[in-house]
């Protein structure tokens, strides 16, 4: 069953994706998979130094506002991601290849310095896949922060700010160091990619493949064997 589902027939969806997402996952965990390297995910060529501590296992997604997608995977990740805990780690990193994801880059640094991360994220998917709001302007995000609750002197202030530019600048360098060219995009501990493909069909699907990595690594890292 494909998840987009759910959204076509807005019955509930985050709590049936919450719920399928559980029942499918532990069936994964009942009965073993094999996953393939080439096929379910792909090394990354030249792996990339993560942003973490090494006893801790980043988990990395790549994404764009604009991506239909991406904006689907959103509550996947982020019901994952509360449940983060011990030696993981979740980052969210927009991916640039164009101006327009440099100009979507920015909006989700500016919510991350007016401390409104989460809202503004989820905000901005709904504002284009939604509400037709392409967020193509300085001005139609300034009114998406505006209308969440951020004053105009703080938008301005955290959208010209040279950190920002400085986060954008580091996204549009992570994004070319994994080489990515199709969203969305996992990367695992910066040696690993998880996309959709023929074997990865669906989000749950990416999400299994995610969660059988971090197995993966964990394994590597025993000393009691």
């Amino acid at each position: 069953m494909q998840l987009n589902l759910f959204y076509k027939h807005k019955i509930a969806p985050k709590l049936a994706l919450v719920f399928l997402l559980a029942s499918v996952f532990h069936y994964s965990q009942a009965q073993p998979r094999e996953f393939i390297e080439g096929v379910h995910y792909q090394a990354l060529a030249n792996p990339v130094p993560t942003q973490t501590d090494a006893d801790r296992i980043e988990v990395r997604e790549l994404f764009w506002y604009g991506c239909p997608e991406c904006a689907t995977l959103e509550p996947v990740m982020s019901d994952w991601g509360e449940g983060v805990r011990g030696d993981l780690v979740l980052h969210r990193t927009p991916a640039i290849w164009n101006d327009i994801m440099a100009l979507h880059a920015r909006i989700y640094y500016s919510a991350i310095a007016v401390n409104a991360e989460d809202l503004i994220h989820r905000e901005a998917f709904k504002a284009i896949h939604q509400n037709n709001n392409p967020l193509r302007t300085e001005s139609q995000i300034r009114e998406l922060f505006l209308a969440n609750n951020v004053t105009a002197e703080a938008f301005e202030k955290a959208w010209n700010s040279g950190e920002v530019n400085s986060q954008v600048e580091n996204a549009r360098l992570r994004t070319a160091e994994y080489g990515v060219d199709k969203l969305p995009s996992v990367i695992v501990n910066g040696r690993f990619e998880v996309t959709h493909n023929k074997a990865i069909f669906n989000h749950i699907e990416l999400n299994i493949a995610v969660n059988m990595l971090v197995r993966r690594l964990r394994d590597e890292r025993r000393t009691d064997f």
